[in-house]
């Protein structure tokens, strides 16, 4: 979880120092992205030394992705509601994690792997739970709620 609240932290500290003008992103770029993205809204970009990260919503996902310098998407990050989350997933939040509420999702790909981070409740606890593409879960973290 450290690394990715760093990854998140830099992410959200950065963005105020890169570029946010379009029209500073490469031509390359802007085309990788409006062919992978063609439904995209709120389009906010970054440059950096090393890439370019574009923010954006499309349908009911917050997106954050990272091009390389030629165009090719190194890493990205996905927010969204659990019904979005695939089938093997939410067949195991049902039957492990009965009795807590899910309610947020982070999807985060780096070299071709995806980890979803699941946010649930339950009355006592907020926890995220790690799964893997193949279901395979794991308590990330625990906090208890101020009573």
């Amino acid at each position: 979880m450290k690394k990715i609240l760093m990854f998140s932290a830099f992410v959200l500290a950065a963005a105020g120092a890169f570029a946010n003008d379009p029209s500073e992103v490469s031509e390359k770029v802007l085309k990788a992205f409006r062919e992978t993205f063609t439904e995209a809204s709120q389009v906010s970009w970054q440059e950096s030394n090393d890439n370019y990260a574009v923010r954006f919503m499309q349908k009911e996902v917050r997106y954050i992705v990272y091009y390389s310098k030629e165009g090719v998407i190194t890493h990205s990050m996905r927010f969204y509601q659990p019904g979005l989350l695939p089938v093997n997933i939410l067949k195991e939040i049902k039957n492990s994690y009965k009795n807590k509420s899910p309610y947020g999702v982070t999807e985060i790909t780096n070299n071709g792997e995806v980890a979803y981070f699941v946010k649930m409740e339950d009355a006592k606890y907020w926890y995220t739970v790690k799964f893997s593409a193949y279901g395979n879960s794991e308590l990330y973290e625990k906090f208890k709620k101020q009573q």
